[in-house]
Order: structure tokens, then sequence, then C-alpha cells
């Protein structure tokens, strides 16, 4: 009937310490943070937690007071896994609690390899006023991921850091410094009880640059009047607005377009120009033009239907008869366009960071019924 003594320390227990209440185990980066409450027994004087089957352990001192007194145990260098605690408590006569048991998490390399960058979708950073707008991809939320941080830095060349939040996909901000490469990162938490955020490594990634306003996809405009506008954010001579001090803008189609159209009842274009002005670094760069369907009609007369595309840094646009001989630095003719085609392109170089000037100027001075539609305009710095 004595066989039990062997199984205990020294002489039968009489009285039991108290135990620990509200067990909670905190996961975190190679580690956890155990912690409960001292209730009751003020004999208590030592916490003792186990685990790995009680090959590893931890002593902590306790000092109790009147009221109710709380544990915290970290633990550290833990390895990427799922731990079982044992938490007994002692007096100083050695008497000792009943075993509480809990679970535990740690996360550590295993977990940090399974970790993504949520994906940029598009992004664009506005030269003309130093201003960045990203929208953000879905991605899988059951790893933790909680936000995105964008880094980049200021005008003043300060570094800074942005944060979107999961449940928003735009993220917004201003004051960026052009010409500097940014980066980003994920956070997560892989549980609501981890104490410890990772991170994925940033990635460099180059902002697409936007170096003019109201580039299309639909453009927009001022002075509306029906189908008519005159095109916001951009030049357009008198010319290029002759029907009623309009006609640069067209919402025709249902789609805003930049646009030019003689004939049908409406006045001749001679040497109508839009044209806008902003500051590009220095590099190569490529224009990309997309024209509405049955963009320009068939009947296109060489000689008084004339549409040039021209990129000049002397921040105005030469005449019809000039483009060719004009001092610029590049410039695409239209007069071979027809209804198949539907995007043309250029390449210029700029020589160095200056204002440089890009538009269109047209003549549609022929008897017949002519007009052409720009439904977006793309400039990319290939360099």
């Amino acid at each position: 009937m004595d066989d039990y003594k062997k199984y205990i320390e020294d002489k039968p227990i009489v009285n039991y310490t108290g135990k620990v209440d509200s067990v909670k185990v905190f996961s975190g980066k190679n580690r956890v943070l155990i912690t409960g409450l001292l209730v009751s027994d003020p004999k208590i004087k030592e916490a003792r937690i186990y685990w790995d089957g009680r090959r590893d352990s931890l002593s902590i001192p306790i000092t109790r007071t009147e009221g109710v007194d709380t544990l915290k145990a970290n633990i550290s260098n833990l390895e990427d896994r799922v731990y079982n605690f044992e938490i007994v408590t002692f007096d100083n006569e050695g008497n000792k609690s009943v075993r509480v048991y809990a679970f535990g998490r740690s996360y550590g390399d295993n977990y940090q390899m399974s970790l993504i960058n949520r994906p940029i979708s598009m992004n664009s950073l506005k030269a003309y006023d130093n201003t960045f707008s990203s929208t953000f991809g879905n991605v899988d939320r059951t790893f933790g991921i909680f936000a995105t941080e964008v880094k980049y830095k200021n005008k003043a060349g300060q570094e800074k850091v942005a944060r979107l939040n999961i449940d928003q996909s735009v993220l917004n901000f201003n004051d960026v410094k052009i010409g500097e490469a940014m980066s980003y990162r994920s956070l997560y938490l892989p549980d609501t009880l981890c104490l410890d955020t990772f991170y994925t490594a940033f990635s460099d990634f180059k902002p697409i640059l936007t170096f003019y306003r109201n580039m299309g996809y639909p453009f927009a405009a001022t002075n509306l009047s029906g189908r008519w506008g005159v095109l916001a954010n951009w030049n357009s001579n008198a010319t290029a607005n002759g029907i009623s001090g309009r006609g640069s803008y067209d919402q025709n189609s249902g789609i805003g377009v930049l646009a030019a159209e003689a004939g049908w009842g409406t006045p001749n274009i001679s040497n109508g120009k839009i044209h806008q002005t902003s500051t590009l670094p220095q590099g190569k760069y490529r224009v990309q033009v997309e024209f509405r369907r049955n963009n320009v009609t068939n009947n296109v007369d060489a000689t008084n239907n004339l549409i040039y595309f021209v990129v000049t840094n002397n921040g105005d646009l030469p005449n019809v008869a000039d483009v060719l001989n004009a001092n610029k630095l590049a410039s695409y003719d239209l007069k071979w366009i027809h209804d198949d085609y539907r995007i043309v392109s250029f390449e210029f170089d700029n020589p160095t960071t200056q204002a440089v000037t890009i538009g269109v100027v047209v003549n549609l001075t022929s008897s017949s019924n002519q007009y052409f539609n720009v439904k977006g305009i793309t400039i990319h710095q290939l360099n």
C-alpha cells in the first residue's frame, strides 16, 4: 500500500500550494511569454515552468503581496513549433501545486520563409506635384498579413515610411523626391496573441513617373457646352478651339477625348495647337498615343490635312509647315494613319533635365470632313 511513496519527493504531500490561474501563452519570434494570476496562497515563493518532457525548465522567484499577483515568464531561443508547457508553484517548504498545462507556439525561420509581399497592381509618381499613388492587389490573409509599408525619401532627402492597412487597397502621399528608388514590405502577425511583428524584406521598385497632367482614359475638360469643351491642363490656341471657343475636347463618343474636327458645319483648323510643358529628367522616352475607333477618316489629304505630334524644348510647337525643319526633340506624322491603326508610338532623347513640351499641331483645311480623337497618351522613361 505504500508503493505510491516512491513517486513523490522526500515525503507525502500534505498540503498543495496554490496553482497559477488564468494562464495564457503569447507567441513570438523564437520565444513565448507565459502569464498567469496568483490569486491564493501567500506562501508561494517559486514557479517552475517545464517543457519538452521536462528536459528544459525555467525557475521564477515569486514575491507575493496581499492582492492578486501576476506571473510573467519570457522564454526565448525556441524553435519554430508548438510547445506543451507545465507550470508548478512551490512554497518555502517544498510543497508544490497541482500541475497546470498550457500550449503555445514559437514562430521562427519556417514561418518567416512563408511570407510574401502584397503585390503592387499599379503605381504613379506625379513629377509635376511630387504625389505618389498606388493600388495594391489581394493576398492570402491566413498567414496573418495586416499592413504594407512603402519607404521613400521626401523632397528634403529624409527617409519616410507610409503604411497601408490590409483592408485598404489604395495608398496616396505627397512630398516625394523624384529620381529616388522606393521600396515596400509587408507586415504579419501569425495569430492574435503574437507579441512580435514579422516583416518581409524590403523590395525595391522604380515608381512609374507621370510627367504631364490630364493624359486621358478619359480626358477632362473645362468650359463644357454640349459635346465640346476645352482640354483641361493643356494649352490650346483659338484655332484648336474654333467651335465657339471650344473643340480641343469632345465627348460625343461617350468618353472624353483630345480632339480636332473640321467639316460637318465646323470651321477649318489651321495650325491648331494643343500642348503641355513639364520638366523631364535626362533620358530616353517613349510616347504612346491611343486613338478612338475610326479616329481619322480615310480620305486623308496629305497637302491640306496634316497632323503632327511634336516634342520640343522651347515651350511651344512649330506651325505645321515648319515641323520637319524645326528645332525639336521628335515629331510623328499621322498623315498615313487609317482606321486599322489604334495605337502609335515614337521615342525621343532628352539630353538634359529641362522643360519639355509635347503636343499636337493640326491642319484640317480641305473641303472634306476630317477629325481625329485621342483616348489617351502615355510617356514612359526608358532608362
